[in-house]
């Protein structure tokens, strides 16, 4: 029986575009070119196969797959704050936006109503999240943003509470948060964005900088070893512990679906790119080679480690019962 041929359709919003090439670079099917103005140009629309890599890599919510009638505009604006804070303010190819759209997708995937959703956030480059998320979102204090989550969570204990974390934010001034959150198992899925610096004030070295690693503040190698925060919070008592990559999106989609659906602390970082600073200082100023670099830096979950390489996928699970069903036992509240 021969397959009807799917009407497919690549859509870009040159509005949102910066411009960054990792749409025409990572298309298998060269679908795309670079016009004389650096914007992405469909030059041979008939090969696309609706793959997706092109919409799930775009940092900006810039280009996007039309298929049968389906998805006449981006999938993610509906969730955004389109007309006062877009486009976005992230440099051109930072992963952080790529981030951003999966844990969108694992939203909708998911059906959970956005008012439903709290999105939480510190200060730094994934701060700015919430501030295009047409969630109830929350922008605090740098380093305080889990603080505020357990807060919000146990006020209203029916909302989905997302806390983004920058490595910095997270794991520097935020660490201490970081592991009293998961000692206490609150039902939070936090999101930490590792792109290995400090990327809003300048590039400096971070708690994740690898060891070697150049930035403004080690301009000769960094002498100290990186903190290795899927271990850390695993130890300190999480429900759910995962890690993914910008380029393994399709992998972080899943796990910060599956870190949504748990009861109880949930933590998945993701390790991101910066090809401003960190990118930059480390030989790789285009964001579709730190993409690639990715590859090389990481191995499966449960296949043979790998010297010097971080694990992706499910790091650890338990079914510890969570801060809110104790507290109800213990004061006499549990129905």
């Amino acid at each position: 029986m021969q397959k009807t041929k799917r009407d497919i359709k690549v859509h870009i919003n040159h509005d949102f575009c910066k411009r960054c090439e990792i749409c025409v670079k990572i298309c298998p099917f060269d679908v795309l070119a670079t016009d004389p103005d650096g914007y992405p140009e469909i030059v041979a629309e008939d090969k696309c196969t609706a793959c997706g890599l092109c919409e799930t890599h775009c940092p900006d919510f810039a280009i996007w797959i039309e298929v049968d009638g389906k998805n006449k505009e981006h999938p993610a604006y509906p969730y955004l704050r389109i007309d006062d804070r877009m486009p976005n303010v992230w440099c051109p190819g930072c992963g952080i936006g790529m981030v951003f759209y999966s844990i969108l997708r694992a939203v909708k995937d998911l059906g959970i109503p956005k008012d439903k959703v709290a999105m939480v956030s510190g200060i730094g480059c994934t701060g700015r999240m919430p501030g295009y998320a047409d969630f109830n979102t929350l922008h605090t204090t740098h380093g305080r943003a889990l603080a505020f989550s357990i807060g919000l969570k146990l006020a209203n204990p029916e909302l989905t509470v997302i806390t983004v974390l920058g490595d910095g934010d997270g794991l520097a001034i935020g660490g201490n948060h970081l592991i009293h959150a998961a000692r206490r198992n609150v039902d939070i899925t936090a999101v930490l964005v590792n792109n290995f610096n400090y990327g809003m004030t300048g590039g400096q070295v971070s708690p994740t900088t690898p060891q070697g690693g150049y930035t403004t503040t080690s301009p000769y190698g960094n002498y100290e070893s990186d903190f290795d925060s899927c271990e850390l919070v695993k130890g300190a008592g999480a429900n759910f512990v995962a890690r993914g990559t910008t380029f393994h999106i399709t992998l972080t989609d899943q796990l910060i679906k599956k870190g949504l659906q748990t009861k109880g602390f949930s933590f998945i970082e993701v390790i991101s790119h910066c090809p401003t600073y960190y990118g930059r200082f480390n030989e790789m100023p285009d964001p579709f080679d730190m993409l690639n670099w990715q590859k090389k830096a990481v191995y499966r979950a449960g296949t043979t480690p790998k010297e010097g390489r971080l694990p992706i996928g499910v790091i650890h699970t338990a079914d510890h019962p969570d801060y809110l069903e104790i507290l109800k036992q213990r004061t006499g509240l549990a129905k």
